[in-house]
């Protein structure tokens, strides 16, 4: 039976990953003067701090609710994870392509250039490994060829972030290793100051690519079709229900909806059975997608 990580398991795998990678990034771009692994090491600190603002968020965005709050906190992740995109987009990809572009200027010798490639494959094992667990909490189950529609409709957000943060790592160290094995056959430092630009551009491109969905998420998203016709459906198996007359949801964190559902009931029942119906339609929604925590159905009047 498939089992899915859970969202802690996720975001702290990246977190650790992220940690390494930074770590010898940063020894290793001192020991060889690469601007690549310059730039890598920026990439490692912007998620590693992204990874730590989504653990933050994913703790904080769990507190129940309350008199302020009455539908909870779950929507402070989209906070945390907008402050990640700003600061991959707006800080890490600028001072990259800055020390990129530094080294056209001041084209200085690598030294040790095999400690960079050793790291830098370290990298694309360890992020590689972290982008999976982010993919199978994603799919859960499903077929890899889901992957982009699911990614697009899930509310997953702290995991859709990781999996952002992970694929982007692959991609930077990607980038950088192809870089400097063009410096050491040509001999051509500008390969190096290249590598370096092009890990800015995949930061500017992922740090935009988190922003995007957050926004919509921020203004009030609605649930997936499939999860709508999911609601629609678990209603209709009351017997007393002729038709879900209008359906509204809203994302209020990652897993959790909103649901207000307007219905029109049979002639002839009491106030008593209306209740009746009304709590058996909740609890079967709650029971086919567990990710509505809030439910208002509302009975057509005559």
């Amino acid at each position: 039976m498939f089992q899915r990580p859970s969202a802690t398991k996720v975001i702290i795998t990246s977190f650790l990953v992220d940690f390494v990678d930074v770590s010898t990034s940063i020894i290793v771009a001192v020991i060889t003067g690469s601007m690549v692994m310059i730039a890598e090491a920026l990439q490692g600190l912007a998620d590693l701090a992204a990874s730590g603002f989504l653990l933050i968020g994913l703790a904080r965005s769990g507190k129940p609710s309350d008199k302020r709050h009455p539908f909870g906190y779950g929507r402070e992740i989209y906070f945390w994870t907008m402050l990640s995109g700003v600061l991959i987009l707006g800080v890490t990809s600028t001072m990259s392509i800055y020390f990129g572009w530094q080294r056209f200027i001041n084209p200085l010798p690598i030294h040790n250039i095999n400690f960079a490639f050793a790291i830098l494959g370290l990298s694309i094992a360890t992020n590689g490994y972290a982008f999976s667990l982010s993919v199978k909490r994603l799919l859960r189950g499903r077929s890899i060829l889901r992957i982009r529609k699911v990614f697009g409709s899930s509310s997953l957000i702290e995991t859709k972030t990781a999996f952002v943060l992970d694929l982007m790592g692959v991609l930077a160290a990607v980038f950088g290793f192809l870089a400097l094995v063009f410096y050491r056959i040509t001999g051509n430092l500008m390969f190096d100051g290249l590598g370096a630009v092009a890990i800015g551009v995949i930061l500017a491109i992922f740090g935009v690519i988190l922003i995007i969905p957050i926004r919509e998420l921020i203004i009030g998203q609605s649930a997936s079709s499939e999860i709508e016709g999911k609601i629609r459906e678990a209603t209709m198996t009351q017997p007393e229900v002729k038709d879900v007359l209008d359906l509204k949801t809203i994302h209020i964190g990652s897993e959790k909806l909103l649901v207000n559902a307007e219905v029109s009931l049979k002639s002839n029942l009491t106030t008593k059975d209306i209740e009746g119906i009304i709590d058996r339609i909740k609890a079967n929604i709650k029971k086919e997608v567990p990710e509505v925590k809030h439910i208002q159905v509302e009975v057509e009047t005559p």
